[in-house]
């Protein structure tokens, strides 16, 4: 038998091996187009972020150790230009030197693999512009970003970089060109990254990526690309939603279609989704001739129909069964359910088997829960939450697709769940699953037994979920109950929720309506889900719990924006050393705590230090980067290290010795802060006239603008910007500017603030938004307290230009260097 194998890479490669190992007398040629053979694609991001230092351990193997090892005639740079299934012959073109000739098969197979989609953009073809799909352009694309970082000298401008596509391999490419020192922009046209997964599995990923200094545009995409000076410099990337990014490369990464050409001349039939049609023996429909990899359509176990996933792990294993067949043995290829996971910097996410959308759009009913559990004991060092969501059938349990994101034990949480999938195990089958425990590994109750729990719990009636998509409509005539903390609720609760402990919710009961409906949540779902059992035991008749609390409702209604700044540079911040001698050196874990407890558990650490110990904490909370530095400077301390770390940063503060305080009473005289908590017209007329006045006699001042006090700073003409439901519902009910600010009192249905306003005019007094320029004009600081903003769904597009970010350490530092603090 002669076996001509056109393509050298993942199936290709595979099926030679196996067809080898099977058939020792078979001549097996392996026709290439490409210079290398059995290389690790899916390693080429990570040569060019050094990740991987050795491009040599990518080249798994060469022409010269396949003939040495399974006597493989191997031919690079030899393109297959045309099939005559006929004569069962191919016409091959050597690349290097244009000879053409023809090959005799007896078996063929096609493992063409898939080919990079290049939109028709104007400048695509620019020496900026790549794609990253084999080893040649892994080496210009390392070549260039070296010789960009290499030009740059201190003061210049970054070097830039965009990666048009926000899939794996778009993610992984702008973490890498990140980790080499670029300026990162990703372009997405969906609504998300991560297409593979639903969106509240890719937001936490989104915060995370952003967290690290990446831009994100979302909902547009490239319309040109333009050459900023010569034509092998630098490029502008126009977007459609009007912004132009400077690049000094340009990767992309918005997908592939599978290489059909040479299957179509063959009269191959081609799928519904633009792939080569194969039975489960892997042939196509043309005699001899077979087909695996990225070019072939399969079934999945869940979905109707064909897919094209595009994995190499299917591409493996579709190979082997084709090498099988055409070897004599009767092996058949399953499926592909698309078992897929990413690293996006210290985050993990990935999924199996079929989406939320995808089961919509097949109409196949399930259910939906949502887990929030950490990746190992809670109590051992070094674990985060883990997001997990599972869709399993409503009639007997199966389990019909899982995707997860978080930092640690993500992987292994996949693959149980591909399992299930694969082999139509039910939830209650998770229940009972006895997984391998030690604190540093997982937990009592793993989080695969948990979604047993949770999903069994959902089969038998105990537990009756309400979700957060389906917000406001779910909570409509019901009394909506936040089982929370009181400090929780005051935090952040959802619209229109009051607040029952669950500690005092049994003394509540009594006085409630039991024909009314009832929604509760918690953070998470667990503390909601006891009382969702009291309640249904007292007799209530209409109960339901959200699924997976307030962090599933958040990532579903507060998408992120580009509020997430890269790191400010440490030496900013750092006092001059002290003195070298005996010190203590602290670890002090603040992960989980929001604004402003790592700040707070900070202070508490240090006050019982002595001048020159050292802390080291660890915090999950994004606005630590610019808050701790803020505390540290005024308080004398010295932060020597600030680093992403985990789900969050990683800083190093050593205690500086205590000031001598000064005999007056005011540390600073001629400086005036403010915080503005207050929404109301005459407030905040009050406040900047004080603030101008403040000014003009040569005072610092600066004003902390916090919730309703914010909305003065908001801008009347703000661009169109997708919102979440949540932001539609808050944006509606406070005012959008200071314009529409009204009266604390007689306002009188808009009389008396009108006349308040004809007054001013009248005695030549500025109005609000004449008030608020001047004094940011002439140098006040006007602070937005990021929080607050996260809280509302504000984005800094809504506010007026010409403010400051930051958190409730930033204005303790200024108002401890302030003579004056006021409260509006």
């Amino acid at each position: 038998m002669k076996l001509v194998v056109v393509g050298g890479v993942a199936a290709g490669a595979s099926t030679a091996a196996r067809a080898r190992r099977l058939d020792e007398h078979a001549e097996i040629v392996v026709l290439e187009r490409g210079h290398h053979v059995s290389f690790a694609n899916c390693g080429l991001p990570y040569h060019v972020g050094e990740v991987i230092a050795d491009r040599d351990r990518l080249l798994l193997q060469n022409p010269t150790s396949l003939r040495e090892s399974l006597d493989l005639d191997v031919r690079i740079a030899s393109e297959v230009i045309d099939v005559d299934p006929t004569g069962q012959t191919v016409t091959v073109r050597e690349l290097d030197t244009g000879r053409e000739y023809t090959e005799t098969y007896d078996e063929l197979a096609l493992c063409t693999g898939a080919e990079p989609v290049r939109p028709p953009l104007e400048g695509i073809d620019l020496p900026a512009v790549e794609v990253l799909r084999r080893i040649g352009d892994m080496d210009r694309i390392k070549a260039r970003l070296d010789a960009a970082l290499t030009a740059r000298t201190p003061g210049s401008p970054p070097v830039h970089a965009v990666v048009v596509g926000a899939g794996y391999i778009g993610l992984e490419m702008a973490e890498n060109l990140k980790v080499r020192g670029a300026d990162v922009s990703i372009v997405e046209m969906a609504d998300q990254i991560l297409p593979p997964v639903d969106p509240e599995i890719a937001t936490p990923v989104e915060q995370h990526l952003r967290s690290r200094g990446v831009t994100v545009h979302l909902r547009t995409r490239a319309a040109a690309i333009r050459p900023l000076g010569a034509t092998d410099g630098p490029v502008a990337v126009e977007l459609q939603s009007g912004d132009t990014l400077p690049a000094d490369l340009v990767i992309l990464a918005a997908g592939v279609r599978p290489a059909t050409e040479l299957a179509a001349r063959a009269g191959c039939e081609l799928g519904s989704n633009g792939g080569i049609v194969v039975d489960h023996h892997m042939r196509t429909s043309v005699p001899h001739v077979w087909a695996a990899g990225d070019a072939v359509e399969s079934d999945h176990p869940v979905l109707p129909g064909t897919w094209l996933p595009m994995l190499a792990g299917p591409a493996n294993r579709q190979a082997r069964v084709l090498a099988e067949n055409v070897c004599g043995r009767a092996t058949e290829y399953r499926s592909t359910q698309g078992t897929s996971i990413v690293q996006v910097f210290e985050m993990v996410a990935g999924g199996t088997g079929a989406t939320e959308r995808q089961l919509r759009a097949a109409d196949i009913a399930y259910e939906a829960i949502h887990l929030h559990p950490s990746g190992h004991a809670g109590y051992y060092p070094g674990t985060a939450m883990m997001h997990l969501k599972v869709l399993f059938s409503p009639q007997d349990g199966r389990v019909l697709g899982a995707q997860a994101a978080g930092f640690d034990g993500v992987d292994k949480r996949l693959d149980l769940l591909a399992m299930a999938v694969r082999e139509g195990l039910t939830v209650e089958d998770l229940e009972h699953q006895e997984l391998a425990y030690a604190p540093p590994f997982g937990s009592a109750k793993d989080p695969i037994n948990m979604v047993g729990f949770v999903g069994t719990n959902v089969l038998n009636g105990d537990l009756r979920l309400w979700r957060a998509e389906d917000f406001p409509q779910a909570t409509e005539g019901a009394r909506l109950v936040d089982v929370r903390t009181p400090q929780e609720y005051e935090l952040w609760h959802i619209p229109g929720a009051e607040n029952v402990p669950l500690a005092t919710l049994r003394e509540a009961l009594p006085s409630w309506d039991r024909d009314r409906a009832v929604r509760l949540y918690c953070a998470v779902g667990f503390r909601s889900y006891l009382a969702h059992r009291a309640l249904v035991q007292e007799g209530f008749t209409d109960v339901a719990t959200l699924s997976g609390g307030s962090t599933t409702f958040k990532a579903v209604h507060e998408r992120p924006q580009d509020r997430y700044e890269a790191l400010p540079a440490v030496e900013n911040y750092t006092e001059p050393a002290l003195p070298a001698g005996p010190a203590t050196r602290l670890d002090l874990d603040c992960t989980g705590l929001a604004c402003p407890g790592p700040i707070m558990k900070l202070s508490e650490t240090m006050s019982s230090l002595a001048a020159g110990d050292e802390v080291r904490v660890l915090v999950s909370d994004p606005g630590f980067a610019l808050d701790g530095p803020a505390w540290a400077s005024t308080h004398g301390h010295h932060l020597t290290d600030l680093t992403p770390q985990g789900a969050g940063y990683s800083a190093t503060v050593r205690k500086g010795a205590p000031a001598p305080r000064p005999v007056s009473a005011s540390p600073t005289p001629d400086k005036t802060s403010m915080v503005v908590f207050s929404g109301d017209l005459d407030k905040l007329i009050a406040t900047f006239i004080i603030a101008n006045g403040a000014l003009a006699m040569g005072q610092q001042v600066s004003l902390f603008f916090t919730f309703w006090g914010l909305n003065a700073l908001r801008r009347s003409d703000a661009p169109r910007r997708d919102r979440s439901p949540m932001e539609h519902m808050m944006a509606r009910m406070m005012p959008a500017g200071a314009e529409k600010l009204t009266l604390s009192q007689m306002h009188m249905g808009g009389a008396g603030t009108a006349m308040i306003k004809k007054v001013m005019k009248e005695n030549n007094v500025p109005s609000l938004p004449e008030l608020i320029t001047t004094a940011r004009d002439s140098g006040a600081r006007l602070i937005a307290c990021t929080m607050t903003m996260d809280l509302l769904g504000i984005a800094r597009t809504d506010l007026i230009d010409g403010l400051e970010y930051a958190g409730v350490a930033t204005f303790l530092g200024e108002a401890g260097e302030s003579g004056t603090t006021l409260f509006v």
